[in-house]
Formats: structure tokens, C-alpha cells, sequence
């Protein structure tokens, strides 16, 4: 199960020819990066060094990072390529140390880790996924390696990538619960389970704190996440807007202002066949769009860059927090049909989003980005014609395909009694795996629309189990 330096050297190598490869012509294809709403904020917390806003502002630190050399799009794309190169191939070497592995599933999994179009497009973006799911990468690879080779390096190294992976992107909200879990099992004095288990919470509660305070520093209100709030009104409002028939209630005084404005907005909407309605897909209409009756300010510009409507859009968070549990509290049967049930098959077939688009549909960027990356004008172009970024529209059925899969292999690893011919450090691997997949379940389907970009490290997870599992029934089955 060990693989040997020279064929470790060898993926290496293979890995380094092939991503120069795709880079250089995808950026032959795509001279500049791609672009969405979320862009443009990273871009500007990393303009003012902010130390918070309403991403998190990990991204944004790699950003001015990578600034401090250069502020090439191009450097920043391939930097981001490269990190995740470098956290797939610790991952990819963790993995096949787990059991004994035939060609077809090293070339499968080789495949599908480094000759990704969706990893590759990705990384053209100028968002934090391809940066998150390279942490994530390493992240659930330590957790593997803790499960059967635990040690006090490897402890202080995971707390830092754990704290790493919370700056990032609050999904990583859930990986505390699942690294202390490992944690508490791993096989090493109870002394360092205890100072690792005190270092994460003290880390994580400092950044939170932190955050908190700098949050109102540069926005104005005291909270951790001024998205959070926009996010709970933005699924109810979804889910209330949905309901074939809204009776008239009477809200109380302090959600009666935005709650107006819910209702006629939406009343406006009775005349628009369901099809064609704004709010049709299950996605953050009412977040972000300009027009949207939760903004405090309509049709307002550049909203991601627009520091004093972001400042507005803060104030009013703890109010729209409360104005989305009042609504979920009045209609809960209908938020479970409406928005939960919706969200968990999107989950399943996640909506492609802004992988299937270049910039947006636009050939203009916003000022911010004209500004960091000294870009003469404001105008973008591609020498593809973007027909190819149809293969992402098949990517929502593939995961469906993955999900059905790994549910198998995981049927017929409890039917043949798969402890008896699988190694221990396959098994604590599998095992957390599934605890990830079944935590990050519960928590995409309440927190937020799952859309594909969000799954891809779940693609990854999936496939590698699945193909890993199959090899196994196979050996034992030629074997028998």
C-alpha cells in the first residue's frame, strides 16, 4: 500500500507536464479571468486589506497574497491552479496508502483529480472554490492519516489548516464537528486529544471573535456574518413566494416595512407563468438580484462593490434574520416543501450556475477589477467561442450518478460484509467520508441553495470511494 518515491516522482511529474498543458491553452482559449458577482468583493477586500466583509476574506488574503509579486490575472490563476495541484496530489498519495490498488483505479482516479475540465474552468474564476476545495483536499486527507498513523505534528498541522479552510468559505462551519469527532477516536494519549480539541475551539472562537469586531468595524454591525441573515430571509422569503396561496397575516411591527414590500413585489409577480418568473430557480435571487424587495436600496449598482449598500444591507441582517424564522415559523410545512425538498434534490442535481457561463454573459468587468489588474479598459474577450462549457450541463446528471453510486458500494460493503476483506485504514476512511457526507447533507440542504460548484468536492470524494470499493469487490470476487 506504500507507493514507492520513483512512482511517486513519476505522478508528480505527470501531474506538473499535464496541468502546464491545460493551462497554457485554456488561457490561449480564455486570456482573462472569469468573472461573477462574488469576484468583485474579494477583489476589494483585497484592495483595502479588509478583515472582514461579506465573504470571509481568506480568498481575499491569498489575492493580496499574490498581489505582493504581481497583479497579473494571469499569476493569480495559475497560482490557484497550482495549489490545488499540490493539495491533489497529497490527497491522491493518501488515498492509495489505504489499500492496494489495481492500474485502472490509479489512472481513474489520476484522471478525474488532475484532468478535470470543471477543476480547470474553475480555476479561471476568481473565487475562492478551487482554493477551498484544495484545502478541503488536504483537510479530509489529514483526517484519514489520523484515523491510523496519528501524531502530534500532524495534529498542529490539521488545527492550522482546519483554521485555514474557516477562513475561506463557511461551509467549513461543519469541519470542526467532524475533525473533533476523528479526533476523540484517534489512537493517542488523552492529553493530546484534549490540546487539540482546545486548540481548534480556541482558534476557531478567537477568529470568530475577531471577525465579529472587525465586522462592525468595517460594516458597521456587530455580527459575525452579515450574509447569514440575508441568507435565512432569502430562503424563507423563496419558499413563501412559492405557496400557491399566501393568506394575508399581520406581521408584527418590526418586519412590517420589509414584509410590505415582500408582498407587493410578489403580488406583482401573479400575472408571470411560473416558468418565467425571476425567482424560478432555487438560487439567491433574493440575496443579490437588484431588484429584489429584500434590497434596501432597488435597482441599486454594482451591489458586491458598493460599500455603502453592503453597510445598509448589514445593518438590516439581525432584522432579516428574524424576519426569516418568523416566516419559516408560520409556514413550516411549506418551507419543507417549497425550499428543504426543493434543496435536497439540488443537492443531488445541483444547478450548474456560473460554470456553464463566461463573466456572466457580459464583456465588461467592474471598475475594481479594471483597477487591480491594470486592465486598459473595461472590456474582456475569449478566442473561444464558449460552446465547449456546454459539457457542464451534464455535470448535474454525473453527480446524480455519483450519489447513486457510492450508495451502492456502501449497500453491498454492509451486505458482503465488507469488514472482513477491507484494511482497517480503508475502513476509518470510508467511515469518515460517509459521516462527512451525511454532516454536510444536512447542513447544505438548510443553509443555502447547493448549486455545482459546491459539490465538486464531493465528486471527487465520491468517485475516488466508489472506484476504490468496486476494485476491491472485484479482487475478492476473482479470487474467491
Amino acid at each position: 500500500m506504500d507507493i514507492q518515491l520513483k512512482d511517486r516522482r513519476w505522478y508528480i511529474l505527470i501531474a506538473g507536464i499535464t496541468m502546464l498543458i491545460q493551462f497554457l491553452f485554456f488561457k490561449y482559449l480564455y486570456p482573462f479571468p472569469n468573472f461573477m458577482q462574488d469576484s468583485y468583493n474579494y477583489l476589494r477586500s483585497a484592495y483595502t486589506n479588509a478583515d472582514a466583509n461579506m465573504w470571509p476574506v481568506g480568498y481575499a488574503k491569498l489575492i493580496r497574497f499574490i498581489g505582493f509579486f504581481s497583479h497579473s490575472d494571469t499569476l493569480l490563476v495559475f497560482a490557484q491552479y497550482f495549489f490545488y495541484h499540490c493539495c491533489a496530489l497529497y490527497f491522491f498519495f493518501t488515498v492509495l496508502e489505504l489499500t492496494i490498488s489495481g492500474k485502472w483505479v490509479k489512472a481513474t482516479l489520476f484522471t478525474f483529480l488532475f484532468l478535470n475540465p470543471a477543476i480547470l474552468y474553475l480555476s479561471n474564476y476568481i473565487t475562492s472554490d478551487v482554493y477551498f476545495i484544495g484545502v478541503s483536499l488536504v483537510w479530509i486527507s489529514q483526517l484519514f492519516k489520523l484515523a491510523y498513523k496519528p501524531g502530534v505534528f500532524l495534529l498542529v498541522t490539521h488545527v492550522l489548516v482546519l483554521l485555514l479552510a474557516f477562513t475561506v468559505r463557511y461551509h467549513a462551519l461543519i469541519y470542526p464537528v467532524i475533525s473533533i469527532t476523528v479526533i476523540v477516536f484517534c489512537s493517542v494519549p488523552l492529553r493530546v486529544k484534549l490540546a487539540s480539541i482546545i486548540s481548534i475551539l480556541a482558534l476557531i472562537s478567537g477568529f470568530i471573535g475577531y471577525t465579529t469586531g472587525q465586522t462592525e468595524k468595517v460594516m458597521g454591525t456587530r455580527q459575525f456574518s452579515a450574509f447569514s441573515g440575508w441568507q435565512m430571509a432569502s430562503n424563507a422569503v423563496y419558499a413563501y413566494a412559492h405557496m400557491p396561496s399566501r393568506p394575508v397575516i399581520t406581521v408584527p411591527e418590526e418586519f412590517a416595512a420589509v414584509h410590505k414590500r415582500v408582498t407587493i413585489y410578489l403580488d406583482s409577480l401573479q400575472h408571470i407563468p411560473m416558468d418565467f418568473r425571476p425567482d424560478k430557480p432555487l438560487m439567491a435571487f433574493y440575496l443579490w438580484d437588484p431588484s429584489s424587495p429584500l434590497q434596501p436600496a432597488l435597482n441599486a449598482a454594482y451591489i458586491a462593490d458598493n460599500k455603502l449598500h453592503l453597510e445598509k444591507m448589514a445593518a438590516v441582517s439581525p432584522l432579516y434574520n428574524n424576519y426569516g424564522k418568523y416566516l419559516i415559523s408560520q409556514y413550516p410545512l411549506q418551507y419543507i416543501r417549497y425550499y428543504i425538498l426543493p434543496n435536497m434534490l439540488q443537492y443531488a442535481n445541483p444547478e450548474v450556475e456560473n460554470l456553464a457561463v463566461y463573466n456572466d454573459g457580459s464583456n465588461t468587468v467592474w471598475p475594481i477589477a479594471q483597477e487591480w489588474f491594470g486592465y486598459k479598459t473595461d472590456k474582456v474577450y475569449t478566442v473561444s467561442n464558449t460552446r465547449e462549457m456546454r459539457l457542464f450541463d451534464y455535470y448535474p446528471a454525473f453527480m446524480v450518478f455519483i450519489i447513486l453510486l457510492f450508495t451502492g458500494v456502501w449497500i453491498a460493503y454492509l451486505l458482503i460484509g465488507g469488514r472482513e476483506f477491507t484494511p482497517p485504514q480503508f475502513r476509518n476512511a470510508f467511515r469518515i467520508t460517509t459521516f462527512y457526507w451525511i454532516v454536510h447533507f444536512g447542513f447544505s440542504v438548510l443553509a443555502s441553495p447547493v448549486v455545482l460548484r459546491y459539490q465538486l468536492f464531493n465528486m471527487l470524494l465520491g468517485v475516488t470511494f466508489s472506484v476504490l470499493l468496486i476494485d476491491m469487490y472485484l479482487r475478492r470476487a476473482r479470487y474467491r
